[in-house]
């Protein structure tokens, strides 16, 4: 018998080496996986929008007195930066409505709204700065409408961050599809409206420019339009708790209204150092949300690809879950041995379990110990067994009887040779998951390593693959036992038809020596004496002859019966037609009957059996018509589902259809015997024959006008 030091040492040079799975394929999701507009905003997020809020301010107040410096007309700023805000606004606002129409937010929808409202006013502004792309503008209008136009366009988006911030802050409502739509249509509408104004309807507003320069009013206006931005970043500082995107926000408003201040109020004019500083401020107002969001997209992808990859290798563990499950079915299916499946599943399921060994353990409850059926290692599987170990460490086997996994610390284990075997190895935890059957706990299948810790996953595949192998243990006990009881009745059989040859021969023989003895006296009486012996003794002596040769002909047949419940029969292609032709000749001879014989399909049966069914069959119809006048027998077949019937038909004295079950029981008659010779057995053959060879006998009649005998045989395959 092997140790169970040896037989642990199998891997003791694997105890260094990494569990499978503990590789660079592993992963850790983000804790957090909340859209930037839902997630809530962290520390980190905070001192980041701080930090950048606190940069942009120094470098707005150190612009400041610096705003009035005048600088050269760059005409080719105007379009680049007006064509970059109007990107930069029309992705952030087709990410938003991303997200809205994904959480149905109304609140996420007029902002998405804003951002659109922003890229076409910016067009419209671009459109029509004077002296850009015409004298007057690409839209018409006049002096006033570039100025306006900005206006509108920066006072409008705050309104949509304060909406937001209120939509924000009230209950949440779900809104539909349908919302992104409308808003979108009327962020359009009132766009084009407010660029109607400002170009054609240019007179009915005061003037804000002269020139390059600012009039008067344009203090009145511009004040409205920080002030609208102040209510914005007031609006958005009053939520109750921030989320990632509101931060953001009160970024964005915290360079608007930097923005509006170096372009519009502490500047002179247009094309002064103000003028192009407030609109690099305009520029990164638009950038901050949007970069916001494309690195969200970016993480999203990038969760999502972990979350795909998981999803793939789970996939991969369920389908080699069910492979092995499969495998130990099919093996059960195919009656190998319980040790056999054990051995070709235990290194797979070491594999699908990710841990350094699994064993498939026996339990000899009577003398307390565990053998081993199968073991694998990350180098090598054991398998068979030989190797026994006490039952204490398996755990607490009453536990285990009520299907409770035990999860075992080798450390707390009482020192010993095992012991020290488990921790060479690598073993420091070990879990022993029960196998029963039927009520009986039969065995464990045990698995471990270095930790402690088992998933439910790992726990969950043991637990089904160990109720599997119970099963099959239990199927492979329960056939064992049927092969040994089917054994023990072959035996038996093989004795009893011993004894039934034995008796067959006792029969043949020692009943046949008095009937020879019989009817040899009875034969030297009536040839010896027939002259000293009247009419009736020879008559007498006729009948004692008579009857010794009946029974003589019943020893036979009941000998032919009895012989073919041992004889199986040799199936072979069998040409019915010729068959029964053939039978029907030798049996007419020289009697004046006709014998009808249609074509009739092959069949798969012994050859001389068939002939013992036909010659029985047609024999009766000869010797049953024999008085008929013109005596006749008719020979057919038909086929039916799945079996082809053959039949013999006469016109001959018939029978009582009353007493049809009777005719197929051995020496069973409905006709004396001095009507119709015969023992009574040759029916009781026929029915033996068939239905050895699947098929099954009737028959048809009535007195006087014949009789039909069928025999059925499954066709070829």
């Amino acid at each position: 018998m092997k140790s169970f030091v040896d037989a642990l040492g199998i891997d003791r040079l694997e105890a260094g080496a990494p569990a499978a799975g503990e590789d660079a394929r592993s992963v850790s999701l983000p804790a957090q996986h909340g859209f930037v507009a839902t997630r809530p905003a962290g520390q980190a997020d905070c001192k980041l929008a701080f930090a950048t809020v606190a940069v942009s301010a120094l470098l707005f107040l150190g612009a400041i007195p610096f705003a009035k410096q005048p600088l050269a007309p760059v005409w080719a700023f105007i379009p680049s930066y007006q064509a970059a805000l109007v990107v930069c606004d029309l992705v952030t606002a087709a990410l938003l409505f991303g997200q809205a129409r994904f959480s149905r937010s109304a609140a996420l929808f007029v902002l998405a709204s804003g951002y659109l409202f922003t890229a076409c006013l910016a067009l419209s502004h671009a459109l029509s700065f004077p002296g850009l792309f015409a004298p007057g503008g690409v839209l018409g209008g006049g002096t006033q409408s570039t100025a306006w136009l900005y206006m509108f366009w920066h006072a409008g988006f705050p309104l949509f961050v304060i909406a937001y911030a209120l939509l924000r802050g009230a209950s949440h409502t779900r809104a539909t599809a349908e919302l992104g739509g409308v808003l979108v249509g009327g962020v359009v509408a009132v766009a084009a409206a407010l660029t109607w104004l400002a170009t054609a309807g240019e007179s009915a507003l005061p003037p804000i420019m002269q020139g390059n320069r600012y009039t008067p009013a344009m203090i009145f206006v511009v004040s409205s339009v920080w002030l609208a931005s102040l209510a914005a970043l007031l609006a958005l500082w009053r939520q109750r708790a921030y989320r990632v995107l509101d931060i953001w926000l009160m970024v964005v408003m915290c360079a608007w209204l930097f923005d509006i201040g170096l372009s519009a109020v502490f500047n002179a004019g247009r094309f002064d150092l103000g003028f192009y500083a407030g609109r690099i401020y305009g520029l990164a107002a638009a950038s901050f949300v949007l970069v916001v969001l494309l690195l969200e997209n970016t993480s999203l992808h990038g969760r999502l690809a972990l979350e795909h990859e998981r999803d793939q290798r789970s996939l991969a563990r369920h389908s080699e879950r069910l492979r092995i499950l499969a495998a130990i079915d099919q093996a059960v299916i195919a009656e190998q041995s319980a040790d056999a499946i054990a051995a070709a599943v235990i290194q797979p399921l070491r594999e699908l379990l990710d841990v350094p060994r699994a064993i498939v353990n026996r339990f000899d409850l009577a003398s307390g110990t565990v053998e081993w059926v199968a073991a694998a290692g990350r180098r090598r599987t054991h398998v068979g067994p030989g190797v026994r170990y006490s039952l204490a460490l398996m755990g607490d086997v009453q536990a285990l009887r009520k299907g409770e996994p035990q999860l075992i610390d080798v450390h707390a284990l009482p020192p010993g040779t095992e012991v020290e075997a488990l921790l060479a190895s690598g073993v420091r935890w070990y879990m022993a998951m029960p196998m029963i059957a039927g009520g009986e706990l039969i065995g464990a299948l045990s698995f471990g390593g270095e930790g402690r810790d088992f998933r439910a996953e790992q726990l969950n595949i043991a637990r089904e693959v160990a109720a599997q192998l119970a099963i099959a243990t239990a199927q492979t006990r329960l056939l064992e036992r049927v092969k040994a009881h089917a054994a023990e009745l072959e035996a038996k059989v093989h004795e009893r038809t011993a004894e039934l040859e034995s008796f067959s021969y006792s029969v043949s023989h020692d009943l046949r020596a008095p009937l020879r003895a019989i009817d040899g006296y009875a034969r030297m009486l009536e040839e010896d004496y027939a002259g000293r012996l009247d009419a009736e003794a020879q008559r007498l002596i006729g009948v004692v002859r008579a009857n010794a040769r009946r029974m003589g002909q019943l020893i036979d047949d009941l000998l032919a019966f009895s012989r073919l419940s041992r004889q199986q029969p040799a199936r072979a292609r069998l040409d019915m037609s010729a068959l029964a032709c053939e039978v029907g000749h030798d049996l007419r001879g020289n009697r004046p009957a006709t014998i009808e014989v249609a074509p009739l399909p092959p069949a798969q049966a012994d050859a001389a059996l068939l002939r013992q069914v036909w010659t029985n069959l047609i024999g009766n119809a000869l010797k049953y018509s024999a008085k008929k006048a013109e005596a006749r027998v008719d020979i057919g077949a038909r086929e039916d589902a799945g079996e082809t019937v053959y039949w013999v038909r006469d016109n001959g004295a018939g029978f009582d259809m009353r007493y049809a079950q009777k005719l197929f029981g051995v020496f069973q008659r409905l006709h004396r015997a001095d009507e119709f010779e015969g023992t009574g057995v040759g029916l009781a053959i026929v029915q033996r024959i068939v239905a050895r060879h699947g098929g099954r006998v009737w028959a048809e009649g009535e007195p006087g006008a014949g009789a039909c005998f069928y025999f059925s045989l499954p066709k070829e395959t």
